[in-house]
C-alpha cells in the first residue's frame, strides 16, 4: 500500500467524484490489477489531473464495478496504457453503451 493510498467506500467515492466533478474538467477511475502496492487485487483510483489517493478495492473486477459510482462510462483499455491497466471509467451526462 502506497503511505498516501486511503480507501475509501462506495458511498466516500460518490462524494469525492462530485467534488472532483465541480473543480476539474476531467475526472476518471482508472481501474488496475495486480499493481505492485495491492498485489491480486483489483483497485480503482479516482484521477483529475494527476491520480489522487483515494481508491476502490475488491477481489473481483465485479466486486470492484459494483462499488464505483453511478453514471459512469466505461472505456475499454488502450494499448498505449501501462499493462496493469483494466479499462477506465468517465462520467457522462449521457448514458450511452457500457455505462453503469
Amino acid at each position: 500500500m502506497s503511505a498516501q493510498d486511503q480507501i475509501v467506500d462506495a458511498v466516500m467515492a460518490r462524494a469525492l467524484q462530485a467534488d472532483a466533478i465541480r473543480t476539474h474538467p476531467l475526472v476518471a477511475w482508472i481501474v488496475t490489477r495486480d499493481e505492485a502496492t495491492w498485489p491480486g487485487e483489483f483497485v480503482a483510483r479516482l484521477v483529475t489531473d494527476a491520480p489522487t489517493p483515494y481508491v476502490l478495492l475488491a477481489d473481483t473486477l465485479a466486486g470492484l464495478q459494483a462499488q464505483l459510482p453511478t453514471g459512469l462510462t466505461r472505456s475499454d483499455r488502450q494499448p498505449a496504457d501501462p499493462p496493469e491497466v483494466v479499462e477506465v471509467w468517465f462520467p457522462s451526462a449521457v448514458s450511452g453503451d457500457g455505462s453503469r
